[in-house]
């Protein structure tokens, strides 16, 4: 299976969508909600050519360790909700059929079939480092917020903050076979 797996999940919602509050921010303390537009890229290495892509809107809630994440397509249906709790993971596509896993790391190894490590997403959309991994080739801007670094096995770059936390982000990964470009843009 194929990292578009991931995020195209089925064509039509049944799920119900989660309602973003007023705007995107900080709702209780530790509570955050970030809504912006994704896509998705994979490029082949072996046939040297974009052999999956994908676009769209997201809906993050998170509060603590607790992250609701919706992803639907540029209409509107909802595609997937990935549910994260401590030691718990959910996806649940819109078709219904519901994929468990201890770590958001297993539950994407398990969706499509090879290991790529998300869970450092929950750190980064906050502008943060994974705690307790290496960070590598850091840089920051004059404000001293982390503007680029290497970590988790992704290159990433941050930019635009506003008082939560990045509004622009790349994420690239660069495997042996293939790369992966993630963009997500906060609104």
């Amino acid at each position: 299976m194929s990292v578009l797996t991931v995020a195209t999940l089925a064509a039509c919602s049944s799920l119900a969508p989660q309602q973003p509050s007023q705007g995107t921010g900080v709702n209780a303390q530790n509570a955050i909600q970030r809504t912006g537009k994704f896509a998705l890229l994979v490029f082949d290495k072996t046939q040297d050519k974009n052999t999956d892509s994908v676009q769209g809107n997201f809906l993050w809630n998170g509060v603590g360790e607790n992250v609701v994440l919706d992803l639907s397509s540029p209409l509107g249906q909802t595609l997937a909700r990935v549910e994260v709790l401590p030691g718990y993971s959910k996806l649940t596509r819109s078709s219904g059929e519901v994929f468990e896993a201890p770590n958001p790391d297993a539950l994407v190894a398990q969706v499509i079939g090879q290991e790529i490590p998300v869970s450092g997403l929950r750190y980064w959309i906050k502008g943060q480092k994974i705690p307790n991994q290496p960070l590598i080739e850091e840089s920051h801007d004059n404000a001293g917020k982390l503007t680029s670094f290497k970590q988790a096995g992704w290159d990433v770059t941050m930019s635009d903050y506003d008082s939560i936390g990045p509004t622009k982000f790349n994420l690239i990964r660069n495997q042996t076979t293939e790369r992966i470009k993630i963009r997500l843009i906060v609104q």
